[in-house]
């Protein structure tokens, strides 16, 4: 028997008015704004007034910059053929890429109005109201709304409703300087003005406001994720069930798929006859397992997720498990140890390990152009100063940079990381979490100048000086929420006498910011903390608690896909020992598997950059993983089995582009081998 019709009521986190708008599929569109497939591959068209974007232009560039952000473009790799918004799905895809429908975009909040996150529903066209279904796909990192675009066009080419979250963390850019915000659109205002509708507003703390702290340290800048004072991501598996509430209401408009009766209007589409995937990539993925744990409404019905940043609840030895490949074995002590804890790690440490390594190609960071005659990954006076405080043995460079490298391996991180790591050092991808989520699991205000850092616009080894508006206006378009981005640095304020120096040429050698980092995440230092120092560690320590995932996914059916070379989200802290742990709550009630892929990292998009093809690009085993999760929801398939898949990249082969037959075997094809948990041991096939 059917259930009654419900009546459509607004939710109660939703803050203000609702913004609609619809695209026709040709001049503008859901997924690529309008540029289509090939579109995505070239630079955003540059707005008529660059210090003024409209809302439309600001649009168009966000999405452009945000799907390259996250997605290898190269025709070798197999944009275009393999994956990409053209290439064909279970419903017929559009020769260009381009999805005609509605979209909608609101705040929710929890009364405070200090959290302001966004959320967005695109609704294509081509919805299918009689076998209805819903993605929910939160931003990856600490992008804005946008920023999980490339995760979306699965439901829009599969004719889903697609509801996107910001999940709280951007990108909400306070600058000090301008005293200007970033509305929900992407457009700028004064606090003055505009606040109300800003998705961030920095505070102040009982030590020193704003304007005082603009005065000592002028031109900095605040970011919503490291500086809301919110720890987002304690919230990010309620955001995106927020996000599915919203889509419902969204869909049961009278304007949509709701029924007038009366003066009221009635739900058609409800969680009793629509599927629920939530998906999500690197952060995005960690917000979608934890929703499924807090799922109390059952709104989700399945989970697929790549590369998460979840940071599973430590078992006691006692009751733990232990990690097997080949003969390696990783003890319940080593693996599943919280991101901030391996990051400020590898943040000591990589400098060193990559002292040697000389990046001969590809885009320098530091410079940020790029480099044909090379540049150093890592930094050889990091390894001296390691030697100086006592954190390393070896006297000579090339036996210190060995030492890192052994120090990094011997914390639980598989060898196969170590020649991607080079890369992401180069990319102060290490330093850049550090400072951020220390930032954030501590919830300290940009005042604070947590270890001594800062955010701010400068150029070379001189002093920070004011953001140009130009970049400033595209903050939103072209930022990951995560500095260095677009043009604002991370600043040692010890450098340049106080004044503030971008931290690649300060004196950071001596370690004082990256051992302050260190401090906030472990107590193996070797030292005495400061009072401080012990209460910060305190503070962080509790933002940590606060986001810790349970392992218990209530036997949702659920499909995590990692890279073995993640150098970021090492699997054995990560997916690796979320799996054990799921599998010690929920026992044989478990609907969890993990898909581990050879020759695959964590950031597809840097094999573009510096044209790795020693890596496959992980993000086409997502797309048929959401397949396969489709299949079993709606006709009743059997999931794999949990696996490892051994894919060839282009390196090994000299073919010119990658093909399924030769590079990328099928989940579940003959050639891959099973993963089996057993008498409390993860055995993953080497």
């Amino acid at each position: 028997m059917e259930s009654v019709p419900r009546i459509n009521i607004l939710p109660s986190f939703v803050k203000g008015a609702i913004a609609k708008h619809c695209y026709d599929g040709v001049n503008d569109d859901l997924l690529t704004a309008g540029v289509g497939q090939s579109g995505l591959i070239n630079s955003p068209p540059t707005a008529a007034d660059p210090e003024n974007p409209t809302t439309a232009e600001i649009r168009r560039a966000t999405i452009i910059n945000q799907y390259k952000g996250l997605v290898d473009l190269r025709a070798k790799a197999g944009y275009g053929s393999l994956y990409g918004s053209a290439v064909p799905s279970r419903s017929s895809s559009s020769d260009d890429g381009k999805v005609a429908g509605k979209e909608y975009i609101a705040y929710a909040d929890d009364g405070s109005d200090r959290q302001n996150v966004t959320m967005m529903v695109q609704i294509p066209d081509t919805f299918d109201s009689k076998n209805p279904c819903i993605l929910v796909v939160p931003s990856s990192g600490s992008r804005g709304v946008y920023g999980g675009i490339a995760v979306g066009e699965w439901g829009l080419k599969n004719r889903c409703a697609v509801a996107y979250t910001d999940k709280g963390t951007g990108i909400g850019i306070h600058d000090l300087n301008t005293d200007t915000v970033n509305l929900i659109d992407g457009r700028r205002g004064t606090v003055g003005e505009d606040g109300a509708s800003a998705n961030f507003i920095a505070s102040d703390t009982a030590d020193m406001d704003l304007a005082a702290y603009n005065s000592c340290y002028p031109y900095r800048i605040a970011y919503k994720h490291a500086h809301s004072q919110q720890n987002p991501e304690a919230n990010w598996g309620k955001n995106v069930l927020e996000a599915i509430e919203f889509a419902y209401y969204i869909l049961n408009l009278e304007d949509n798929y709701g029924i007038a009766s009366g003066l009221e209007v009635l739900k058609t589409i409800t969680p009793e006859n629509t599927i629920v995937i939530a998906s999500g990539i690197s952060n995005a993925g960690a917000a979608s397992l934890r929703a499924a744990e807090q799922d109390s409404q059952g709104l989700i019905n399945a989970v697929v997720v790549s590369e998460p940043n979840v940071n599973p609840r430590k078992l006691p030895d006692a009751e733990g498990f232990s990690i097997k490949q080949g003969d390696k074995i990783f003890p319940n002590c080593i693996h599943g140890k919280p991101l901030l804890d391996y990051i400020t790690y590898y943040n000591l440490y990589q400098p060193c390990a990559s002292a040697g390594i000389e990046m001969a190609f590809g885009w320098n960071p530091a410079k940020g152009k790029p480099e044909s005659g090379g540049f150093l990954a890592g930094m050889p006076g990091r390894c001296t100063a390691l030697r100086q405080a006592g954190l390393l043995n070896s006297e000579t460079l090339e036996e210190q940079i060995a030492e890192s490298q052994q120090r990094l391996n011997d914390y639980g991180t598989l060898e196969n990381t170590n020649a991607i790591a080079h890369i992401y050092n180069a990319a102060f991808v290490n330093s850049s979490i550090a400072v951020l989520f220390a930032n954030a699991y501590g919830r300290f205000s940009v005042v604070d100048n947590l270890c001594g850092y800062s955010y701010a616009c400068s150029i070379g080894n001189n002093p920070p000086i004011a953001k140009p508006e130009v970049d400033l206006a595209n903050d939103f378009a072209s930022s990951n929420g995560i500095p260095p981005s677009n043009k604002t640095n991370i600043i040692d304020n010890r450098g340049n006498n106080g004044a503030g120096v971008n931290f690649l040429y300060s004196e950071d050698t001596d370690l004082q910011g990256a051992f302050c980092l260190r401090q906030l995440a472990a107590i193996d230092t070797g030292t005495t903390p400061s009072d401080e120092q012990a209460t910060n560690f305190g503070r962080v320590q509790a933002g940590i608690e606060e986001i810790l995932a349970t392992g218990n996914l209530q036997g949702k059916p659920t499909i995590i896909v990692h890279g073995r070379d993640d150098a970021l989200l090492h699997v054995n802290f990560t997916s690796r020992s979320y799996y054990g742990l799921n599998q010690k709550i929920e026992g044989e009630n478990s609907q969890l598997v993990y898909i581990e892929v050879t020759n695959a990292h964590h950031l597809d998009a840097l094999n573009q950059v510096f044209d790795i093809d020693t890596q496959i690009p992980l993000h086409y085993y997502l797309m048929q993983a959401l397949d396969i999760m489709y299949d079993r929801l709606k006709n009743g398939t059997s999931l794999p089995t949990s696996q490892v898949i051994f894919t060839v990249p282009l390196a090994n082969t000299g073919g010119e582009s990658l093909t399924r037959e030769e590079n990328l075997p099928d989940i579940n094809s003959n050639l891959a081998r099973a993963i089996v948990f057993s008498n409390d041991v993860l055995n993953i096939p080497d």
